[in-house]
């Protein structure tokens, strides 16, 4: 099972992520993306792994369970 992770550390906020992603992230109380920690489904891969490539400081992250 894969999950979309966020490295709270490197993230700044940005938004691309959550905005593209919107069922598997949202923001925290700080504007930081956060993961909701949902299963990621195989038809929204593609734009899960476009939201790794695109996030400007690599925050954003696909693990496996």
């Amino acid at each position: 099972m894969e999950k979309i992770v966020i490295n709270k550390e490197a993230c700044i906020g940005c938004g691309l992520c959550v905005n593209n992603l919107p069922e598997y992230l949202v923001f925290d109380e700080m504007g930081h993306a956060e993961s909701v920690g949902k299963e990621l489904k195989p038809e929204d891969k593609n734009l899960a792994l476009e939201s790794v490539d695109n996030c400007p400081v690599q925050a954003v992250l696909i693990e496996e369970e």
